[in-house]
């Protein structure tokens, strides 16, 4: 998968509260370290969204699906401690909130080495034609709001 992931199998999860947890497996390049040896802050956006969609497309959720015209809205990151080196690390994410075009996930960044970074990120669903927003299909809800019958929450 090159960058995206290693393309292995992942341990997917759910926690003591009943929370379906996804964890993709990502690398860490030597291009992602900084002058001090430690993962540039600026990359772990886009380690985030390289984790998301490999998991979205190994859910089945091909490039161009409906459910994958997104636009990010807001994005916090509580940096833990430093990446200093390359390699594995996990990103661990799961679906806090799922309303009827916008969801919130949280994640983490965890590898061998401890917890690198905790944080959040809100998405909304968006109709390219129109440039508005658009509600989730079926099939991606079920996948992140599996408890929920009402689409319209």
């Amino acid at each position: 998968m090159g960058r995206l992931g290693t393309g292995e199998a992942m341990n997917d999860e759910t926690d003591a509260d009943g929370v379906k947890k996804f964890v993709e497996k990502c690398q860490v390049y030597f291009d992602d370290l900084d002058a001090f040896g430690m993962f540039y802050h600026g990359r772990y956006l886009a380690l985030i969204d390289r984790a998301f969609f490999a998991c979205v497309w190994r859910l089945g959720f091909t490039p161009g699906h409906e459910d994958l015209h997104q636009v990010v809205r807001e994005t916090n990151l509580v940096f833990i401690e430093p990446i200093r080196q390359i390699g594995d690390v996990d990103v661990i994410f799961w679906a806090s909130r799922v309303g009827r075009s916008s969801a919130l996930f949280d994640f983490v960044v965890k590898s061998a080495a401890g917890e690198h970074v905790r944080g959040s990120r809100s998405v909304i669903k968006f109709d390219p034609a129109t440039g508005r927003s658009k509600p989730w299909g079926e099939k991606i809800r079920a996948v992140f709001d599996p408890g929920s019958d009402d689409p319209k929450q």
